[in-house]
């Protein structure tokens, strides 16, 4: 009903606390997800045209991940603009070449799949959602699969961020909720010093963290017109905020918020 308000972040919070706890319903189905291979004649192009694998570098899976997410951050300005009529990472990165282009956390979010997708990652792009129905802020992430720690991790390209416990473990989704309703600490780009930016973010993304939306088919140009996409709605027990996001184009799947859906315990990847 509000959307985003700092002050309401005891608010945020408390909501996670109440739902991390509730049991999963007996109709909660199992997620089963596909991603791409890289060599896929568009990935490809993508990853020789931008020359991702010096981007990424000769460094770990991690570091590999965490670079691609700062290139795309500095390739796109993170704005309000709605997301283009064509939204796959070629269209959208020549367009950033030509001109100064703004773009929502889903066009970002996308980019960055297809360039991880791209470089044999397994990586979902996820809608955050919030608990209030009516409110139309939302904020698009990815989840990324290292197959050197067996583990998934959450990163924003939006604002180039990603989160740890007190050890500089990063964070991967469904623990990022949990530490959050466990009053745990989160940091943000593992940082111990709490700044302006680190405390917006924590807070933003405490209003959004609630319930989460997921298409089942991680792809080069899943939002073509012609495709018909699956979408898991993962959301804790009792609370259903889906009718407003029916639509002709998207098949939704309810799952629940304990349901393994990209976190270390791993899922059907």
């Amino acid at each position: 009903m509000f959307g985003y308000v700092s002050e309401f972040k005891e608010y945020y919070l408390k909501l996670l606390e109440l739902t991390k706890e509730y049991q999963p319903h007996l109709g909660g189905a199992s997620a089963h997800f596909h991603y791409q291979d890289s060599d896929h004649t568009q990935l490809k192009e993508l990853k020789e045209r931008y020359e991702l694998e010096e981007i990424a570098g000769d460094v770990s899976e991690v570091n590999q991940v965490l670079n691609l997410t700062n290139w795309v951050n500095k390739r796109l300005t993170h704005g309000s603009m709605s997301h283009h009529e064509i939204n796959h990472s070629l269209h959208i990165l020549e367009l950033a070449e030509q001109e100064s282009l703004s773009a929502n956390c889903y066009v970002i979010a996308t980019v960055l799949n297809e360039v991880l997708l791209s470089m044999g990652f397994k990586t979902k792009r996820v809608q955050c959602m919030p608990y209030d129905a009516h409110d139309l802020d939302s904020h698009v992430v990815n989840l990324v699969y290292l197959s050197e720690q067996k583990r998934w991790i959450y990163v924003d390209a939006s604002w180039d961020k990603f989160v740890t416990d007190e050890s500089g473990h990063i964070l991967d989704l469904k623990s990022f909720r949990e530490r959050l309703a466990k009053n745990k600490t989160v940091l943000v780009n593992g940082q111990d010093t709490e700044t302006d930016e680190s405390t917006f973010y924590i807070t933003y993304m405490s209003k959004n963290l609630f319930w989460f939306l997921c298409p089942a088919v991680s792809e080069f140009n899943s939002d073509a017109v012609t495709s018909t996409q699956t979408y898991y709605a993962l959301y804790p027990n009792y609370y259903n905020a889906l009718s407003k996001l029916q639509s002709n184009r998207k098949v939704m799947v309810p799952l629940y918020i304990q349901k393994n859906f990209g976190s270390d315990a791993g899922d059907n990847k």
